[in-house]
């Protein structure tokens, strides 16, 4: 099977970090077996490949509507966001992208995520082969495109990672590291916003669908008490996983939540459930 590269430059086409295209993207690939969920309702599917002897993990993004974007903002922030850049922002496959470029840019790919060699096309053609192979059929496409011929439809476009196949108990001390690793990441401002269980593999970050990477349209355009809170989202992410995994950490996201309830001026009794 033979992936289709439409062009040679680094995506987004935007300002801030951008990824490379695979280096080798006429490469014969051999899709192995499909590693999410087909009737996933998320951002991607990815599937086991090989790349010539080399295994891999391809993630093959769904297709986005930006406007679902557009629809979330107020109605003078509109007006202070192109479709371009909104695009470039908050479509999940350039939102990787723009997370890998950044990493790439401080040497922390494969150190704090998994590890990510660029970025692949694929022409519309392999949706019949996936659908074949693995049953995968959902891609988000609008039923107007569905009336072109295959040749006319949007390529698929995709990202290669290293494959990691390890699925083991989150622990204290990973979960350590987990924090220690996103802390170097939002020091260079990377924001993954998506600190689940489920989305590390042997320590790594494996899924930034979601991640904000400065510089961002949402950063400048909101004031900066709102912006301070969707930078801490990860970490109060972090802490609810060590919450409900019944962690036991050496590290805190936030400060201890009594202590600070202690130091309030207010007497009122904090009823915050927290997330």
């Amino acid at each position: 099977m033979e992936p289709m590269h439409n062009s040679n430059e680094p995506l987004p086409r935007c300002e801030g970090p951008k990824l490379d295209p695979f280096p080798d993207p006429k490469a014969a690939i051999i899709f192995r077996r499909l590693l999410s969920d087909k009737d996933s309702e998320g951002d991607a599917h990815v599937v086991e490949a090989t790349i010539g002897s080399t295994s891999y993990a391809i993630k093959l993004f769904k297709f986005y509507d930006f406007t679902t974007q557009r629809a979330s903002l107020a109605r003078h922030e509109n007006d202070l966001v192109p479709d371009d850049l909104l695009q470039a922002h908050s479509d999940p496959f350039y939102n990787e992208c723009r997370a890998y470029g950044r990493l790439k840019e401080h040497n922390l790919d494969g150190k704090v995520a998994v590890r990510c060699y660029g970025y692949l096309t694929f022409p519309a053609e392999i949706e019949a082969h996936l659908k074949r192979d693995f049953q995968v059929q959902d891609w988000n496409r609008t039923g107007k495109e569905y009336k072109k011929p295959v040749s006319e439809r949007r390529p698929i476009q995709a990202i290669v990672k290293d494959l990691i196949l390890e699925d083991a108990p989150l622990t204290g001390k990973a979960a350590d590291k987990i924090l220690r690793d996103l802390k170097k990441m939002r020091s260079v401002g990377v924001y993954p916003l998506d600190i689940r269980p489920r989305n590390y593999k042997a320590g790594l970050l494996v899924d930034m669908s979601i991640a904000r990477t400065t510089p961002h349209f949402l950063f400048d355009i909101r004031g900066p008490k709102a912006v301070a809170r969707m930078k801490s989202i990860d970490l109060g992410m972090w802490e609810t996983m060590r919450e409900r995994g019944k962690l036991n950490t050496r590290l805190r996201a936030v400060r201890d939540k009594e202590c600070c309830a202690k130091l309030r001026p207010r007497k009122r009794k904090k009823t915050d459930s927290g997330q």
